[in-house]
């Protein structure tokens, strides 16, 4: 089965196609397998994200500051808009493979207020973490969550029953697993806004969790601190296109996402993404993919 256009933003096509599988109820996970070498592939994720190596090994770059060895067990945390680039060496006997997961930090906060792990941070897990505001934070390996990320991959390709729900347990133990590691800050913390890369970060996070319903541009202005002139230059710097045409084209990724599930109906997904009119989504998708959002979910289910 494949899927198009994961939530990464200028992903090469030899990366897309290798995503054999995304799943869970609640959790947005994406399982990557990579037999060929590629070659300085950036990626640039619009959320909170988490990188985990189920095996095989990659070469990392975050925003080109230096790079380092990435292998099974290991984990990233990386913020919005920063710039990820992988060089996969080949050929290899042991094919990458790696879990990607969109974090939400209202989902961690509040775990993080459920679980006992405010005390048990243990300094010596993290290799990077500049001083400051974080631009990412490695996890060397560990055993549980090598142990979680096997069996998330496991789920993703077998497709046993109960999966869904089983996917969204082992993301939330990873979770836990996650906060107890100095990525904490980058989990649970505020997004800063004192540059205008970070106000447009805020921005595209309120985007993410608000995408079940109307989102107007003076929100998003307040949410990154600045003018409404300001906010459309640096939005569209970035982007290469307005906040409306962004907003428009996050909904159909999170459409094809809950296509994918074929239990879910065009209506029901139409009401999930706050469409007040099944018809309005219809033509919305039809316009953005050439087809139907049914013609869409019969391709990628079948």
């Amino acid at each position: 089965m494949s899927y198009r256009s994961p939530p990464h933003r200028n992903a090469p096509r030899s990366l897309l196609e290798n995503r054999t599988a995304i799943g869970g109820h609640e959790s947005t996970l994406s399982l990557y397998t990579i037999e060929e070498s590629i070659d300085r592939a950036r990626l640039r994720t619009s959320h909170l994200s988490y990188y985990g190596v189920v095996s095989g090994k990659t070469i990392m770059h975050v925003n080109d500051n230096g790079s380092f060895s990435f292998e099974p067990g290991e984990s990233l945390v990386v913020p919005p808009l920063q710039t990820i680039t992988v060089d996969v060496p080949g050929p290899s006997h042991t094919p990458l493979r790696y879990i990607t997961f969109k974090i939400d930090r209202e989902g961690a906060r509040t775990l993080l207020e459920r679980t006992t792990a405010e005390n048990s941070t243990d300094t010596s897990v993290a290799r990077h973490q500049p001083a400051g505001e974080q631009e990412y934070s490695y996890i060397d390996s560990w055993e549980g969550v090598h142990r979680v990320l096997k069996m998330i991959a496991y789920l993703l390709r077998e497709n046993p029953p109960h999966r869904d729900r089983l996917i969204d347990l082992n993301a939330k133990e990873l979770l836990i697993f996650m906060l107890q590691t100095r990525s904490r800050p980058l989990l649970v913390g505020e997004v800063s806004r004192h540059t205008s890369s970070r106000g447009i970060a805020a921005a595209v996070q309120y985007i993410q969790e608000n995408l079940d319903r109307h989102i107007s541009v003076d929100e998003l202005v307040e949410e990154a601190c600045m003018s409404k002139s300001t906010f459309y230059r640096h939005f569209s710097d970035e982007f290469d296109m307005p906040p409306l045409k962004y907003i428009t084209r996050e909904r159909v990724v999170r459409a094809r996402e809950l296509l994918s599930d074929p239990e879910n109906t065009v209506t029901s997904v139409s009401h999930a993404l706050g469409f007040s009119s099944t018809s309005h989504f219809i033509e919305m998708f039809r316009e953005h993919e050439g087809m139907t959002p049914k013609q869409y979910q019969l391709e990628v289910t079948e």
